[in-house]
């Protein structure tokens, strides 16, 4: 079964009015916690002057098989009636390695706690939709050893099945080749090599790739 990614498909910044309070949502794809960290503090640095700079974020874990980790903060505004709404409209979109950050220049009219949740959750929703959602497929990149006179078929089976061969290595034990395919076609492609080359090979998955 293929996983699926999704983020952001640009960096950009969307404006939102509501009654007298002008609300600016900042959204990025990013790598990862520091990277979010970063356009964090690069967007508190930028409306410094604002009355709040509200933000969230959702990342891969770097342990394998963990849940994303996932960030807010309310930055002044009442607990839970800003940071929350905009990790929502994230994860709503089942959004990876994306960071959102609200800033907002208070016009004089209190909005109330209902109101706020409504002008934060709008306006990191406006982002994503202005940004669009990038779809990443998961390839996996593997690693192939076989004999010196069977390198000709593993190569060939690999190019038969469309994969995007890396490197080829020669030592004295024989061939290694480097490819990234398509999740999908690791079976197949098991089953090819083990009959092509008489089972004389050894496929291993490095990591999951997504692109």
């Amino acid at each position: 079964m293929s996983m699926l990614k999704k983020r952001p498909a640009k960096n950009m910044e969307v404006r939102n009015q509501v009654k007298d309070s002008k609300f600016y949502g900042s959204i990025f794809a990013v790598e990862g916690r520091e990277e979010a960290e970063k356009r964090i503090g690069e967007i508190k640095e930028k409306y410094s002057d604002a009355s709040h700079n509200v933000s969230a974020f959702r990342v891969e874990s770097t342990e394998l098989d963990r849940d994303p980790v996932e960030y807010f903060d309310d930055d002044g505004e009442p607990s839970g009636s800003s940071g929350p709404p905009i990790l929502e409209a994230i994860r709503g979109e089942a959004l990876l390695n994306t960071v959102i950050v609200v800033t907002r220049y208070f016009g004089g009219t209190k909005l109330g706690i209902g109101g706020l949740i409504r002008a934060y959750g709008d306006t990191a929703r406006l982002a994503i939709s202005e940004a669009g959602v990038e779809t990443l497929k998961e390839f996996y990149l593997i690693e192939v050893k076989t004999s010196f006179d069977k390198i000709g078929i593993v190569l060939g089976q690999l190019e038969a099945l469309k994969s995007d061969i890396k490197n080829t290595e020669y030592s004295n034990q024989g061939a290694v080749v480097t490819a990234i395919i398509p999740t999908d076609i690791k079976e197949k492609l098991k089953n090819i090599l083990q009959e092509k080359t008489a089972a004389d090979y050894d496929l291993k998955i490095i990591k999951s790739v997504f692109k």
